[in-house]
């Protein structure tokens, strides 16, 4: 057997292997991503209105005050002209007067929550999602196998096949192939991130950079205008549109201690370049006890590796990225599911009818 028909035979029987699984992740993506897509693009009737510093400040004390279960206060933006409190799975918009507008629960959409499961783990629980990463892999796998076979037998581009004209397997395949070109490339990013996702540990670590040491603007503590008006004279030309709070950590120390005020150490997103890809991506850390900013550092300042790592989650999910993306990557995912059912449908003809005839 020589490499390309072994190539052959592994695009084949591993494909046809996780394909179902594939298909799973594919069709629940679909949902997913056209749920994040519905919520994009209701702006609640609100038009962009921007806030001043000042305005800011209120809004941050006045949510995290209101709504003290909320992790974090985005301000509006041409995007998402409202404030938007948000924490894990649940979002509550409000106007500038901070009147409420909605509240929304993503596990309350009809079969939200097993679509989401579906997708991260086929409902095993914790062993689901090593199946999950390794299927994606092989996935991305097969995706590349499949662009190479492509490529030694290439006949250019043909989009009279990209839909099939009947149910023949000719057809499907010719569609299949036509189809694949079309998402090869954003349907093996998908799958490598999905892995990545679950394997976080082998790039998380390239987003612990220390930034650079340098002094800072002093401010007053435990006072949001002085707080958000430094952050802003780090990076006067950046747009401050969120602030989040610490993430809670189980308490370690003795409970004689307990009585002593924890530091809290909030972070203050910016958006450097308008119209960029990844958003809220430039950060500032502060101690909002003491007003003390203990570090800045901006997405292009991150090493080549931070950045790549940066972009690991945004790529898979569309979090912190354009409406234009999570259209992108929900019409790759529909496209995916149309190839696997075609594959399938092939597959099974060709193996299973050639035995059926044998037997006959």
């Amino acid at each position: 057997m020589n490499i390309v028909s072994a190539l052959k035979w592994f695009h084949n029987w591993v494909g046809f292997t996780v394909s179902i699984t594939m298909l799973i992740v594919l069709t629940t993506g679909v949902y997913l991503g056209s749920v994040d897509l519905l919520k994009r693009t209701d702006n609640l009737g609100q038009t962009f209105a921007p806030m001043t510093l000042e305005q800011k400040a209120n809004t941050v004390t006045a949510v995290f005050e209101l709504y003290p279960e909320m992790s974090s206060v985005r301000f509006p933006t041409e995007h998402t002209p409202y404030v938007q409190a948000s924490a894990r799975g649940k979002a509550i918009a409000l106007d500038n007067e901070l009147n409420e507008l909605a509240s929304r629960s993503s596990f309350d959409l009809p079969f939200y929550e097993t679509a989401f499961w579906l997708h991260r783990n086929f409902l095993i629980e914790n062993g689901g999602k090593y199946i999950n990463a390794w299927a994606s892999l092989a996935g991305g796998i097969v995706t590349l196998i499949g662009m190479y076979l492509w490529w030694r037998v290439r006949n250019g581009f043909r989009l009279k096949q990209t839909l099939p004209k009947n149910t023949r397997s000719s057809s499907l395949l010719k569609s299949h192939i036509q189809l694949g070109l079309f998402i090869s490339i954003p349907l093996f990013i998908l799958c490598v991130s999905g892995f990545l996702i679950t394997y976080n540990s082998l790039w998380t670590g390239a987003l612990n950079q220390k930034p650079v040491a340098q002094s800072f603007p002093i401010s007053q503590g435990n006072n949001w205008l002085s707080q958000l008006t430094s952050a802003q004279q780090v990076w006067p030309n950046a747009e401050l549109v969120s602030v989040s709070k610490p993430r809670s950590k189980p308490s370690k120390k003795p409970q004689s201690d307990s009585h002593k005020p924890v530091a809290q150490i909030f972070s203050i997103q910016f958006d450097e370049h308008p119209g960029v890809w990844l958003r809220e991506a430039d950060r500032i850390s502060i101690n909002h006890t003491t007003g003390v900013i203990e570090s800045a550092l901006t997405h292009s300042d991150r090493p080549i590796s931070g950045r790549i790592a940066s972009f690991v989650r945004p790529l898979h999910d569309g979090l912190n990225m354009p409406a234009s993306y999570v259209a992108l990557i929900t019409l790759v995912s529909l496209i995916g599911t149309g190839i696997l059912s075609f594959s399938l449908v092939t597959f099974c003809r060709r193996t299973f009818g050639r035995k059926t005839k044998k037997t006959t």
